[in-house]
């Protein structure tokens, strides 16, 4: 799932000039200091398959409250891997789920132990997505029922008023700008939903699941905002109202300007989007509309999480940098709607250069459970311009890892 906004061919052109332009003004500068992040192969390994699940992007990671981990994947190669390529056969199908046993003091799992899930095959016999729209678009859009398609978003458990556990899934809704376009930005945002699982500890055959209309996401064309980009549930420590789920959402003003913006509800009631309030820079309102700018410089893709460390306590994002950058950011607050410190670049990701194709990083999440103490644990992927770079490489469109000491964060 990239991290970009639909594009124009144009608009390429202008952001890779750019990019040049600030690469030859780094050529200028002196070697910059070295950055606090570390690769982490352990976990890189894990994802480094074969055969059937070979790689994706997206990446979040759920807490299923029993030990286990959710992974939530968006684009996925499903196939073989034969001399470093997606074999012939191989699908890439919009999104998949990843089940991982639990994780002590940030051990890495055993490859083998992670099992995955997509959808069954179609009549045609190849495999399909974990989850596929059944919900009706606008009258008014010209993209046709089955002709649109789910990337996933964040997720989290929680306890309904009734009693048991559900999981929330957020989906954004996806279509093509120009029907039989090609390149990897040839997409466009139809607008968002939610994926209610009523049975989440039984085995995801046998998920009843539900879909929703999600009425917060709106798609104008210059205003557009996609919620749940990134969900923080609050506990009982901290600053943020214990049992809350905080909701941050991306708004895309102009060009490629991001900004987050953030909702909060219930969390025992997240899925009733009636009890959705959006921060309007003093207080909380009814109206999505009202949701203002908690702070920009923003991608589609992030995590926020309460990192306690060494007596302080604070909300930590991660992101990848914006419009292609090359770096993975961090930034802090104590509350939830900030202020957010500056972004503090934690990680340079390198080798994204092979012969005349162009490579970029971006999906940048932390993974505070799954890490080892002392640490955040990251997650980015790397992806090419050229699809057929991509097909011809399995190596880059998979999740690679790195280590961050608290230290550098904390600081």
């Amino acid at each position: 799932m990239n991290s970009s906004r639909p594009l124009t061919a144009l608009a390429i052109t202008a952001l890779l000039a750019i990019a040049s332009q600030g690469s030859v003004q780094a050529q200028k500068q002196s070697a910059p200091a070295e950055l606090p992040g570390k690769p982490a192969p352990e976990w890189d390994a894990i994802f480094a398959r074969k055969e059937g699940w070979t790689g994706a992007d997206g990446c979040y990671s759920v807490e299923l409250g029993d030990g286990r981990t959710l992974w939530l994947y968006s684009d996925t190669w499903v196939g073989t891997i034969a001399q470093g390529k997606h074999a012939e056969g191989s699908r890439l199908v919009n999104n998949s789920i990843g089940l991982q046993p639990a994780v002590i003091n940030g051990k890495a799992p055993k490859r083998d132990s992670l099992e995955y899930h997509w959808g069954k095959p179609g009549k045609d016999g190849k495999p399909r997505a974990w989850i596929e729209p059944d919900l009706p678009l606008k009258a008014d859009d010209p993209q046709a029922a089955g002709k649109s398609w789910y990337w996933l978003l964040d997720g989290c458990m929680i306890s309904p008023p009734g009693g048991g556990k559900k999981l929330l899934v957020f989906l954004m809704h996806m279509g093509r700008k120009k029907e039989g376009g090609e390149g990897v930005f040839n997409f466009r945002m139809l607008g968002g939903a939610l994926a209610v699982i009523s049975n989440p500890l039984a085995d995801p055959s046998q998920w009843k699941i539900t879909q929703a209309v999600n009425p917060h996401s709106r798609r104008s064309g210059t205003d557009d905002i996609s919620w749940a980009t990134a969900l923080y549930h609050s506990g009982r420590e901290g600053p943020g109202e214990p049992g809350t789920l905080y909701i941050y959402g991306i708004r895309d003003v102009k060009g490629l300007n991001k900004e987050v913006v953030l909702a909060r509800a219930p969390a025992a009631r997240a899925d009733d989007f009636s009890t959705w309030r959006f921060f309007n820079g003093k207080s909380w309102s009814e109206k999505s509309s009202d949701a203002v700018k908690i702070t920009d410089q923003a991608v589609n893709e992030h995590t926020v999480e309460r990192i306690s460390y060494k007596g302080k306590s604070r909300l930590v994002l991660v992101e990848s940098q914006p419009v292609f950058g090359k770096h993975i950011l961090v930034r802090t607050a104590e509350n939830p709607e900030g202020p957010w410190s500056e972004f503090k670049k934690v990680f340079l990701v390198t080798n994204l250069e092979k012969g005349k194709h162009k490579r970029f990083t971006y999906a940048g999440k932390g993974h505070a459970h799954l890490s080892v103490p002392g640490e955040l644990l990251i997650s980015y992927v790397i992806n090419s311009h050229n699809f057929w770079d991509m097909v011809g490489d399995a190596s880059i469109y998979r999740p690679r890892f790195i280590r961050v000491p608290l230290d550098s964060i904390f600081d």
